[in-house]
């Protein structure tokens, strides 16, 4: 029976840090902004539109974006403290910055995302956070925007390079 429990209580303890986003090291933060100034400086200059947004994934068809360079949005989020893109992407293998308050987490199915809550140098607005995020192929993408509810909040999209 010890045998058992003490195999169990590390798979246990492990599950925990895969569910809980891998936040970035210094020397990550300090990677990435050299590596990708031009995008993490065009984060920046996008003036956020205020956009109405959908409540639920399937609302969210009826306002697709679509993405080309950028987009960038003042949101606010439902009562459940939720909100819904659907983003059209027109290319293969799209490599995109996301950038968005720091308290909030975000999901897109069927993307892969490859680095999550960096530290933007560039930006006089210290409150934004950014993510890399892939996808694979051409269609649309729902993202789904989870903070508080009703809080509005910036959501910024550029091409990675």
């Amino acid at each position: 029976m010890k045998k058992t429990l003490s195999a169990l209580i590390p798979i246990i303890a492990s599950s925990t840090a895969i569910a809980a986003p891998l936040l970035p090291s210094e020397a990550e933060i300090q990677g990435r902004n050299t590596y990708f100034i031009t995008p993490y400086k065009a984060i920046c200059d996008i003036k956020p539109q205020h956009q109405t947004t959908a409540s639920t994934a399937e609302e969210a068809i009826q306002l697709e974006q679509i993405f080309d360079t950028s987009l960038g949005y003042a949101l606010t989020l439902n009562e459940k403290g939720q909100a819904y893109i659907q983003l059209a992407i027109k290319e293969w293998n799209q490599k995109m910055v996301f950038a968005s308050n720091p308290n909030i987490s975000f999901t897109i199915r069927d993307a892969e995302i490859k680095g999550q809550y960096i530290t933007n140098n560039y930006c006089l607005e210290k409150n934004l956070v950014l993510h890399h995020v892939n996808t694979h192929e051409w269609g649309s993408y729902i993202v789904k925007l989870q903070g508080k509810p009703q809080q509005t909040i910036s959501f910024r999209i550029v091409k990675e390079q």
